[in-house]
Parts: C-alpha cells; sequence; structure tokens
C-alpha cells in the first residue's frame, strides 16, 4: 500500500503566537473589518442561492430558519478556523474557501431544483476532495458535515444527509492517499461505492422504500465529484498559488526537462542533489517536518550551477579544477554565490512553486564561502584589513522554514563527506556534528523554528543514512583468483 503523504499547509506560514488573534474586546476593530465583510458576503451569497427561486411554499418563517441556520454555518466555520488553522485567516486563502464553498452551494441547489435529478447525485466529495488537498482533511470534513444538514434540510429529505456525510468523509480521506491526478479517479469509486452501499442501508432500514435508479445516481455523484476536482485543481493551484502534495510529487520526477538539464550538463552536483535530498527528507522525518517538500526542495536547490558548471568542484573533475587558480578570489566567490540568484530565475522561469523558490534562496543563508575568503587573506598578506567578511558571503536570506533549514544542514554535510577522508561511522559522527556546529555558531538557523533537540535528531538521522555509504564488500571470486595467479 502506498505511503500516506503528510498534509502540508499551503499558504503562508503564521504561527499562532505572532498571529494579532481575535479576541472580544476588539471584535469590531478596523483591522478586522474585511473578515466582518467576508463573513457577511459569505451568509448574503448562500441565503440568496438557497432561497431562490421565491416559492408560495416558502414562509418568511422558513427564509428566516434559513437564513439563521446559514448564519451558525458561518460562524462555526469562522471560529474552527479562528481555533484551529489561524494561518489560513487571511485574504487569499479565505477568498478561496469562500469560491468553494458558494460553488459546492450553487451545484446543490441546482441539483436539488432539477426533477429529473436524484438528489443523491450532489457532488459534495468535490468539495470535500478539493479542502482537503488544498487545506487540511479536518477542515473539509467539518464543511462536509454542515453542507449535507444545509442541504438534507433544503431538500426536506433526511435520507439524504447519511449518505452526504459517508461520502464526503470518504472523499476527504481518499484524497490524502493521492499520489497523482489519476488517482482522484480512485477516489470517485471510492465515494460513489460509498454512496450505493449507504443508499441500500438506508432504503433497508426504511422497509426497502428506495428507487433502484438511486443506486447509479449514487454511483455517478462520486465520479462526478472527482472529475470535477481533477478539472479545476490546476487551476486552483495556478491562481492562487498553492502547493499541493500532488505538485511536489511531478515536480520530484528526474525526468523533467529542468531536473535532466542538470543531470547533463552538472552529473557532479546533480548527484551531489541525489545525495542532499536522500539526507533531507530523513532529517525531515526525524522531526516531523514535510519531508515530500524537503526532498523537491533538495532536488532543487543548486540548479542554479547549470550556467556555469565547471566553476564548482564536484563538476570539475580530477586535476581539471584550473579555472578558479587563475581567477582572484574575489571574482571567485562572486561567481559561486551567483549560483543562488541563477537558480531562483531558473526556477521561476519554469514556473517553480514559490515555496520551493524560497528554499532555493535560502539554502545557504549568509554563510561564509571560508576557502576563497582565506585565499584572499593569503594574497593580501599584511593588508588584511582591507579585506572584507561580506563580500565573501551569500546574500541570503537565513532559512526561515524547517524545511529550508534541513536542506541547508544536509547540503553543508554532503559536501564535507565528499571531500572529507574520514570514511568511517566515528568520523562521519564527528564531521555531522563539527558542521551542525558551525550552523549554529554562524548564527545560520536564528530566523528558523528548530529546537536543538530537534537539530540533535536531524543530525542523527544524517548519520544514519552517511553510515549505510561507506559499507564495504568481500572480493568477488574472479578478483580473488586473479590475485592468485599473480603471486604463483
Amino acid at each position: 500500500m502506498k505511503k500516506r503523504l503528510k498534509i502540508v499547509k499551503r499558504f503562508e506560514k503564521r504561527e499562532k503566537s505572532n498571529y494579532p488573534g481575535f479576541k472580544i474586546r476588539n471584535i469590531f476593530a478596523r483591522s478586522h473589518l474585511w473578515k466582518w465583510a467576508w463573513g457577511a458576503g459569505l451568509i448574503s451569497s448562500l441565503s440568496l442561492v438557497f432561497l431562490l427561486p421565491p416559492t408560495s411554499e416558502i414562509t418568511f418563517f422558513n427564509k428566516l430558519g434559513m437564513i439563521i441556520l446559514i448564519t451558525f454555518f458561518v460562524i462555526i466555520f469562522f471560529i474552527y478556523l479562528w481555533r484551529f488553522w489561524v494561518q489560513f485567516l487571511i485574504p487569499k486563502p479565505l477568498s478561496l474557501c469562500a469560491i468553494l464553498i458558494i460553488s459546492m452551494a450553487l451545484m446543490g441547489r441546482i441539483i436539488i431544483l432539477l426533477p429529473q435529478v436524484s438528489n443523491y447525485f450532489i457532488p459534495i466529495a468535490f468539495l470535500s476532495i478539493l479542502g482537503s488537498l488544498l487545506f487540511a482533511p479536518s477542515l473539509s470534513v467539518l464543511v462536509t458535515l454542515l453542507f449535507s444538514i444545509l442541504f438534507s434540510i433544503n431538500a426536506a429529505s433526511l435520507n439524504l444527509m447519511p449518505v452526504l456525510v459517508m461520502g464526503g468523509i470518504v472523499g476527504a480521506y481518499s484524497a490524502t492517499f493521492v499520489h497523482q491526478r489519476t488517482d482522484l479517479t480512485k477516489g470517485g469509486l471510492y465515494v460513489g461505492t460509498s454512496n450505493v452501499l449507504i443508499i441500500l442501508a438506508v432504503g433497508l432500514l426504511a422497509s426497502y422504500s428506495f428507487d433502484h435508479w438511486d443506486l447509479l445516481w449514487g454511483m455517478g455523484g462520486g465520479f462526478f465529484s472527482s472529475i470535477l476536482a481533477l478539472t479545476v485543481l490546476p487551476y486552483l493551484e495556478t491562481y492562487f498559488g498553492i502547493t499541493t502534495d500532488i505538485k511536489l510529487l511531478e515536480l520530484g520526477n528526474l525526468n523533467l526537462p529542468l531536473l535532466n538539464r542538470l543531470s547533463i550538463e552538472a552529473p557532479g552536483t546533480y548527484h551531489h542533489t541525489i545525495m542532499v535530498a536522500s539526507l533531507a527528507e530523513a532529517g525531515a522525518e526525524a522531526v516531523g517536518a514535510n519531508p515530500l517538500l524537503v526532498r523537491v526542495g533538495a532536488y532543487y536547490h543548486d540548479v542554479g550551477k547549470i550556467l556555469r558548471p565547471h566553476f564548482f568542484f564536484e563538476n570539475a573533475g580530477a586535476g581539471k579544477n584550473s579555472y578558479h587558480s587563475k581567477m582572484a578570489p574575489n571574482l571567485s566567490s562572486m561567481i559561486v554565490i551567483s549560483h543562488v540568484k541563477d537558480g531562483i530565475e531558473l526556477a521561476q522561469r519554469n514556473r517553480l512553486p514559490q515555496v520551493v523558490i524560497d528554499i532555493i534562496g535560502q539554502h545557504h543563508g549568509t554563510g561564509l564561502i571560508a576557502y576563497f575568503y582565506r585565499e584572499a587573506l593569503k594574497e593580501r598578506g599584511e593588508e588584511n584589513e582591507s579585506i572584507h567578511e561580506e563580500n565573501f558571503r551569500y546574500p541570503g536570506p537565513k532559512p526561515r522554514t524547517k524545511e529550508s533549514a534541513i536542506v541547508m544542514l544536509a547540503d553543508s554535510v554532503e559536501a564535507a563527506f565528499r571531500f572529507s577522508p574520514q570514511k568511517t561511522l566515528k568520523g562521519i559522527h564527528s564531521q555531522v556534528k563539527k558542521v551542525v556546529n558551525n550552523k549554529l555558531k554562524d548564527n545560520q538557523l536564528d530566523e528558523c523554528d528548530l529546537t536543538l533537540g530537534e537539530i540533535a535528531r536531524i543530525s542523527d538521522a544524517f548519520v544514519r543514512i552517511l553510515a549505510g555509504v561507506i559499507h564495504t564488500r568481500g572480493r568477488y571470486p574472479e578478483e580473488m583468483l586473479k590475485s592468485q595467479s599473480v603471486v604463483g
């Protein structure tokens, strides 16, 4: 069975402790007025959807009851966001929430109004699948439950509620196992099967009082939900700048043009990125960060070296690194530093998501290029005071997320391991500890939220991975025979 992916916080990361909050005493503060406008707009839109077109059968009190129910719907949804998902209380995700909620209300209401279409065709899983992929499964389940109540009351059919509830929950859960876009169709099959079983169960409880065509409508509703989600997901990812696990998995394909170009034009760097990805993924799993984002970020962190590959040691080859020997340390430092800026430009040109671009820009932080700095000090001799250390440092910024910090540490550890003569377990442990301590002393991890305990677990994960690289093997029989013949 495929491993279930961890849910990523899709939008800009905001710690709850740093968020201004929503306190009762400043509930009408100017800073919260746009939230009131959002809530009022959502209530008005949902009320129009559920109360139009007007009919003589709907009394004033019916309308009032529906408006009160919708108001409670929005209030509960907002409180849940404020209590558990405060990072979504910013304009972009709230706008997306409103679009998904109103779209779902429109589709459900249209189906309820059409006498030719069964109510079991309502594509509730469309909302739950997208909510799970773009936000979080728990948030998706809450909205599914609230919509199930609204649709059941609006359709005057309590038999509809368990079908919508279970179908929505199955859709939200199945979305956590999606590894590629076509897997969404499997989610449609699961939802359709769930609908059929619940319709059958409810019918049996009601003494077999259901139409056999309802079973087909239920199955069709599941597939319709997955097809809709599959169709609109790429547009939502693009227009709202969201990076889903599906997008990251697609970017992790090593046959993509940019990574393929890296393997051909900078093979040493390509091998380096594969090793960094393995280290970083293990480190991320050790501290509960997003291993998928870390792995993909590691694949692309050095793509800027494509433009001038032979100026980097891993691509020079034995005895061929004459480029820097003919240049001043200042110029060599500028060329090395430029690979970060070049990488960001290549990433933007290839439309990589911002979370990956951030890793590219932060994976060196403001670190010092010690080799060329020392070379510059040697060349200047007694005029050392004219050497400015800032000229030999990366421009930054420092890592601001756990994922960026882990890629930074993995990058430095792999480079140290590659050129270290001590390929023993003790030597690896000492080298990893030295690299991590240097980053701490240089204050490169000050802006991310890694604790010392987490850094220790990341270091242990690095040692475990590198220990598997230094394995030895016995000689094959052909080698033993050859050595014996030479002796003879």
